[in-house]
């Protein structure tokens, strides 16, 4: 049975507490199910969406370009499935994609199919969050497809894999990182006159693809044909101290990328300094493995270094002395390369001493440009054909020595990897899901789905109003806008990184006294803004409220007139407003269920003057 079977046994134990808990399944909340989710839901609802297609439902309304999911592939699981089976049935996909991306890559470079179990089986556990596709788990995949294409290999499902991993990623988010190293290496091929024009074509491919899928994005940049002008362009970089921000790269990754790698640091450098001072006496393919373990590491630490250089006083004064694209975008992003390859450098790094196995690295740098034939996994030269043609029958031997020393590599593996594997089993999705499963939310304290977006409360709500959702708008305190906007209410306020600068302006309107009662809050909107919520004095900018913290609210100087000129007709409250009568609110009641994560007091704007 070939290796990889296990991660097929791997992906089944590891999602099987889905299955089992359904809508009660644990996932972070934090920019997945409160923000990104909502970009596949509006899109899925309006499908096909047009270029001048409008989100009725979100921030009074915003365009679709403002609203571009992060993998437009899976816009058809939400368009088709419900929206808990469909995010689940993404996250399946893009662990397999990880998986078997990781599996092939390190199969192809080290050809160790242990060392490719031992990386892929780790990769596939990190807590990445699927909501953003395979920007960060297909990076493997995409590696993959570029080995076989050098190799002159498997050619059409090369091209299959960098389409599916194109329609599954982001331009913004990876699409550039990954370019721009294919780029290097066109370029490279080229001045070594080296020439391969599956690489090449493949470059073209990739490109094509992304500019197929964003073609707004270039139209806005390139053409300037942006419909609105976008929130971002009040957007304040700050400057971050320079050696403090590598090292924390560098140790940790950064946001949407978790790597869980500092406890492989030091077992890849000993691997590193090991082999400086044995790879005198090693062959030539031996040292240049180990060279192209140095040479990835440069690569891991360079991207921390570009962290920090982007967060340098001069870079971030640049930035924000621009308009448009160059302000907000975000080069640093290099580091969503770090949980894949970190576990690729890690088993580059072993394959060094991972003796007897073929190592394909080498390939890369061929005279001719084509692949070297791997030799026989145990590195010594085969047996010259019998000159009548049959070959000969292998003599089976059986060597107690060998199958020592082939036990002591998997034990040292398993001791270099062992806290890192303790550090993702108790980081991972599966541990919260289990732990959920043994002892619920009441021990766990864990948001589920179901509490989270909570429908039986929504519908309580809807019912209360009395009205079709669309006939009017709400707007949320202390609460995130999703559960609202995943049950169907169209919401004043909401999540989005690509809204109306005008919409923003008029929003502010509502709580600008709030603001200045809390000098921390309005930077927070105002500097950033993603987050258009009814930020206030009393709880900032809190949004994630539950019934059991008992909140009141008192003294709120909301500009009410102002948020009903926004279509806004209710308030889903996370608090008591103590003076509801005194601000010139309708109390409606207040409703929450047992398995509802939030307690919610409605209340009604009334017409007239505030």
């Amino acid at each position: 049975m070939p290796l990889w079977c296990v991660g097929i046994l791997l992906l089944a134990i590891t999602f099987a507490p889905y299955l089992i808990l359904g809508e009660g399944s644990v996932f972070p909340v934090h920019d997945q199910l409160d923000e990104t989710i909502m970009t596949y839901v509006l899109n899925a609802r309006h499908f096909p969406v047009g270029g001048d297609t409008v989100f009725p439902e979100l921030l009074g309304g915003i365009r679709a370009s403002g609203m571009q999911p992060s993998a437009v592939l899976f816009i058809l699981l939400y368009r088709f499935l419900p929206v808990s089976a469909a995010f689940v049935v993404q996250y399946l996909i893009v662990s397999i994609a990880g998986f078997f991306g990781m599996y092939g890559s390190v199969k192809e470079i080290t050809g160790s199919g242990i060392l490719a179990l031992a990386s892929a089986g780790c990769f596939v556990l990190l807590p990445i969050q699927p909501v953003y596709g395979l920007s960060v788990s297909g990076v493997p995949l995409l590696l993959y497809c570029f080995l076989c294409l050098h190799q002159r290999k498997h050619v059409a499902g090369s091209f299959g894999g960098i389409l599916f991993f194109g329609l599954t990623t982001h331009l913004v988010l990876i699409g550039y990182v990954v370019l721009g190293f294919w780029l290097l290496a066109v370029l490279w091929m080229w001045v070594k006159k080296r020439h391969n024009r599956w690489i090449y074509l493949g470059f073209v491919w990739l490109t094509g693809i992304y500019i197929g899928v964003n073609h707004s994005l270039f139209s806005e940049l390139l053409l300037g044909k942006g419909s609105y002008v976008s929130h971002r362009e009040e957007l304040v970089n700050y400057a971050l101290p320079f050696w403090e921000t590598v090292k924390g790269v560098f140790l940790e990754s950064a946001q949407h990328a978790p790597s869980l790698h500092g406890r492989l640091i030091l077992p890849i450098f000993l691997l590193l300094v090991l082999g400086l001072v044995c790879c005198r006496k090693w062959e030539p393919k031996r040292r240049r493995r180990l060279s192209a373990a140095w040479a990835g590491m440069a690569v891991l630490a360079g991207i921390a270094i570009l962290y920090g250089i982007c967060h340098l006083p001069f870079v971030v004064d640049f930035k924000n002395s621009c308009n448009g694209f160059l302000r907000y975008f975000q080069l640093e992003r290099f580091y969503w390369l770090y949980p894949a390859g970190w576990y690729l450098e890690f088993a580059l790094c072993s394959s060094v001493w991972w003796s007897g196995e073929a190592c394909r690295v080498e390939s890369i740098v061929t005279e001719d440009g084509k692949p070297e034939a791997a030799g026989p996994e145990d590195g010594k030269p085969e047996a010259a054909e019998p000159k009548d043609g049959k070959p000969k029958a292998a003599k089976p031997e059986v060597s107690c020595a060998a199958g020592g020393y082939q036990a002591l590599k998997f034990i040292l593996l398993v001791i270099l990897l062992l806290p890192t594997m303790q550090l993702i089993k108790t980081e991972s999705y599966f541990y919260l899901n289990v732990n959920q499963i043994n002892n619920g939310s009441g021990i766990t304290g864990y948001i589920t789905w179901e509490s989270y977006y909570a429908e039986e409360l929504m519908e309580q709500l809807e019912e209360a109003i009395g009205r079709e959702p669309e006939t009017y708008r709400v707007a949320h305190l202390g609460m995130s806008p999703a559960p609202a906007l995943m049950h169907g209410f169209y919401t004043a306020d909401g999540y989005s990184n690509n809204y109306s600068l005008e919409y923003k302006h008029l929003f502010r309107q509502v709580i600008e006294k709030e603001l200045a009662k809390n000098e921390q809050t309005r930077l927070y909107f105002d500097q950033w803004g993603s987050r258009c919520y009814l930020f206030n004095g009393s709880t900032g900018n809190a949004w994630m409220l539950g019934k059991a913290m008992e909140i009141k609210y008192e003294g709120l100087e909301l500009d009410l007139a102002a948020l009903r000129n926004l279509g806004c007709e209710y308030i889903f409250s996370a608090g008591e407003i103590v003076d509801w009568e005194k601000m010139g609110l309708e109390f409606l009641g207040y409703y929450e269920t047992d398995t509802s994560f939030w307690g919610v007091w409605l209340y009604g704007l009334k017409e007239g003057n505030y």
